[in-house]
């Protein structure tokens, strides 16, 4: 996974890098929205049986945008990762199903991720960096040979909806030929407050921090125009 999100990043700074000096963001004006979708890794890195361990995965972004005013825009995005696990430690919940599982090697956790952001914005010739954050609501699972696992004290399926939050750092960088088209760079971190000691006292208990690293690309569109289009009439016909 890794050598190809490094080949991706290196393909899309050869974009910015022959992009020239003077570019019109056309597409990031007042009134305008956008939509796009990004793809990269990411990285558990909290808490207890969720992060020790973890491997990095894929994961997968998209969003809607809608430009305020020149420094201030907002942004609504569904998103979907994961987490694998190294087989050098001893699996923190026992599955019935597998009970010749002894390690964590055929776990993994998967997070659903719906968060809403304020991104204030800043402007260079070239460049467009926006710092971002919100709440969030999160889908979160654990998966054992691909089934839900279930806690061995409490027999609950391990998954639940919990709230949360999102900050998000990214640079855009507009397109010459497609002046309402932007390529973007950018670093996610969710953090999920996912701790249950009623639901699942065995394990995978705890809150989750999860940083994704994504490259992709916006399309801005001019929402004022479907306003105007949804409510025009059906021209009149004479009988």
């Amino acid at each position: 996974m890794i050598p190809r999100v490094r080949t991706a990043g290196i393909a899309l700074l050869a974009v910015l890098a022959v992009a020239p000096p003077c570019l019109a963001a056309v597409g990031m004006v007042p009134g305008r929205g956008a939509i796009g979708g990004q793809l990269g890794g990411s990285l558990f890195w909290a808490e207890g049986d969720y992060s020790k361990g973890a491997k990095p995965r894929m994961a997968f972004s998209g969003h809607f945008r809608y430009v305020l005013n020149d420094h201030v825009r907002w942004q609504a995005s569904p998103g979907f990762t994961w987490a694998g696990y190294t087989g050098s430690l001893p699996i923190p919940v026992p599955d019935g199903n597998y009970p010749q599982d002894l390690t964590k090697k055929t776990n993994l956790t998967l997070l659903l991720p719906m968060t809403f952001e304020l991104q204030w914005m800043m402007h260079t010739k070239k460049w467009h960096y926006h710092l971002g954050a919100g709440p969030g609501v999160y889908r979160l699972w654990i998966e054992n040979h691909r089934i839900p696992l279930v806690d061995t004290a409490s027999f609950v399926v391990h998954r639940g909806l919990y709230p949360g939050f999102t900050g998000e750092f990214g640079v855009e960088h507009f397109v010459r030929q497609l002046p309402s088209t932007s390529v973007e760079a950018c670093v996610t971190t969710h953090y999920v407050f996912a701790k249950d000691e009623k639901k699942f006292p065995a394990g995978y208990n705890g809150n989750v921090g999860v940083t994704e690293i994504r490259i992709g690309a916006n399309y801005y569109f001019d929402m004022g125009r479907l306003r105007r289009k949804s409510t025009e009439l059906p021209p009149s016909t004479k009988k």
